[in-house]
């Protein structure tokens, strides 16, 4: 791109996928007799050599492709019924699943920040409901693992008696044998981890629970049933680990930064459609606690090269309109570099992790015009995404989103991205954290040997970084100071009051 007048539409790259399952060897156990092979389904599915569910007039697949499904005539049956599936699918034992070869890859995931739907992924035949009995050896392996080691991976606090560890290991599961996508995100992110630690595992099997998991979390969102509102909000965390993947693959798209951003924002969407009463009830809300920011002192921390971005753009230039918004987001990296001094502990790390969920609505759709500022931006941020190299799922997001961005981003913008490119240099916290604060001498301050529970200022927050409490008397949300003390209605609508738009609400 050769200035900031300049948008491009969003490079679509397909990622390689693998040969589908071959479960032929390992069978699930159906304790009732196997199901007759169906010949009636339609045309297209017969062609694609995928399991159609054979719903009239059109069935899940053509529908969900937008393709003409016709069906040979006359028509030998007609579909059994089902009044248990949640997906109103024929109610009969599921096939073992597997993944189009011709199909997109299913990691590259978009979930809409606004107007525009989300990505569409590879159709796939989606198992409507989950029984113990479809689980065979494999799957029931990924759940051991899962529950013995991959679920004590996400939280900063390793502790023993972390009650986060306990979530994700019991009330997660108890969610998931209730939702079959949520099971093959736990299943995924079971072969992913073991993956990561070089165990054995079936590469094309994990891509096919990723790509069930998608499609099925999909389909959901679309029904918006209550029943899988909490199944819909603990995915909507997990596909952020499930699409990483695409970081470390060589071959997948380039830019993939832009896509996971907004797979995180996501997740507010999802606690926007079951509402906070809901996140409360549904025994998952601990996951999403966050670090409060101070939005006004990170503002001192901004980089002045940064600053200086924004201070050159001029009226005639169509970025104008935008700077409200880049400085926005710049506020919530100068808190990063802000925390940074504090050090590399586990919050820090948090904080890093978690910053796709403060960024504006605005900077998102930016980003995906590819405008060179908002690709600088992201470029600082990923040279942060370096730091938590002990976090398997993060691995290799930082190294590869600086190339892609360093390489995309044209010539008449390198003034701003010498951090970025020093950032792909150098390896270690000390080193990297050098390089963002440009002082070959910088180190950060001791640790505060008083405080005792460094995890004491993970709390539930807006989406401006502030600290609010739930009040279950009252059903509704109350913003909390820097001392944990409630504030008034009158001093909330004072310190809110450039954030008309901002979803939150003080009525009763």
């Amino acid at each position: 791109m050769d200035n900031s007048q300049t948008s491009s539409e969003h490079p679509q790259s397909e990622s390689p996928e693998g040969s589908p399952p071959n479960y032929d060897n390992n069978k699930p156990y159906h304790s009732k007799r196997p199901h007759k092979k169906s010949r009636t389904g339609c045309r297209n599915c017969k062609a694609r050599k995928v399991k159609c569910d054979e719903a009239r007039p059109v069935c899940r697949s053509c529908r969900l492709r937008k393709a003409d499904c016709v069906y040979p005539t006359p028509a030998a049956s007609t579909a059994p019924s089902s009044n248990s599936s949640i997906t109103n699918s024929p109610q009969r034992p599921p096939e073992p699943l597997s993944a189009p070869q011709n199909a997109s890859s299913p990691d590259v995931v978009s979930i809409s920040s606004g107007d525009e739907p989300m990505e569409e992924v590879g159709p796939l035949t989606v198992s409507p409901v989950f029984r113990h009995g479809q689980m065979d050896v494999t799957d029931m392996k990924l759940l051991w693992f899962y529950t013995s080691s991959t679920c004590t991976s996400f939280s900063v606090d390793q502790g023993p008696a972390n009650p986060i560890n306990e979530v994700l290991r019991n009330r997660m599961v108890q969610v998931a044998f209730e939702n079959p996508f949520l099971m093959d995100s736990l299943f995924g992110l079971a072969s992913l981890h073991m993956q990561s630690l070089e165990l054995s595992h079936d590469p094309a099997r994990a891509l096919t629970y990723r790509a069930r998991s998608f499609e099925g979390y999909r389909l959901a969102v679309e029904k918006a049933q209550p029943e899988t509102f909490p199944a819909l909000l603990a995915n909507s965390l997990l596909l952020t680990a499930l699409s990483s993947q695409n970081f470390r693959d060589e071959d997948s798209k380039k830019l993939y930064l832009i896509d996971w951003m907004i797979v995180w924002r996501g997740i507010g969407l999802v606690i926007d459609l079951m509402g906070v009463e809901k996140l409360i009830d549904s025994g998952l809300y601990c996951l999403f606690n966050r670090p409060s920011v101070d939005v006004e002192q990170a503002t001192n921390h901004i980089p002045v090269c940064l600053v200086s971005m924004l201070n050159s753009i001029e009226p005639s230039d169509p970025d104008f309109l935008n700077v409200e918004t880049y400085y926005e987001t710049l506020q919530f990296l100068g808190s990063l570099y802000q925390n940074l001094h504090d050090g590399f502990g586990p919050i820090m790390m948090l904080r890093i992790i978690t910053w796709f969920t403060f960024v504006p609505r605005n900077f998102v759709q930016l980003a995906r015009e590819l405008r060179p500022r908002a690709l600088i931006i992201l470029a600082y941020y990923a040279a942060f995404l370096k730091f938590p190299s002990d976090v398997w799922w993060i691995k290799n997001v930082g190294n590869r989103s600086l190339r892609d961005l360093c390489e995309h981003i044209g010539p008449e913008w390198q003034q701003y991205l010498l951090v970025p490119h020093m950032a792909r240099l150098v390896e270690g916290e000390l080193e990297l954290g050098r390089v963002l604060f440009e002082d070959p001498n910088w180190s950060p301050q001791k640790p505060n040997s008083l405080r005792l529970d460094p995890t004491a200022s993970v709390t539930l927050v807006d989406e401006k970084g502030r600290r609010v409490e739930w009040i279950p008397a009252e059903k509704k949300l109350v913003l909390m100071d820097s001392r944990g003390q409630v504030i008034t209605k009158g001093e909330a609508i004072e310190k809110w009051r450039a954030d008309i738009n901002s979803t939150f609400t003080f009525d009763p």
